[in-house]
């Protein structure tokens, strides 16, 4: 039989990875306002390694509509 403090502990280790999983997912969608960390997914060829579009590129937001 389960322990209940166990079961307890689980369960809000769960729901702090949802809640952390669901952060990282709205802070990808724009709100107006262009982000540069809409690229953030993007990872590119380097030198024969799969890194993130940030380590090889300098990416800003001008303005609300543009990234550059």
């Amino acid at each position: 039989m389960v322990d209940v403090k166990t079961c307890l502990d689980n369960a809000q280790e769960k729901m702090d990875m949802a809640i952390m999983y669901l952060e990282e997912a709205l802070a990808h969608i724009r709100a107006g306002k262009a982000s540069a960390r809409l690229l953030d997914g993007i990872r590119v060829d380097s030198y024969g390694s799969m890194v993130p579009i940030s380590n090889v590129a300098a990416i800003t937001t001008p303005d609300a509509r543009s990234i550059v």
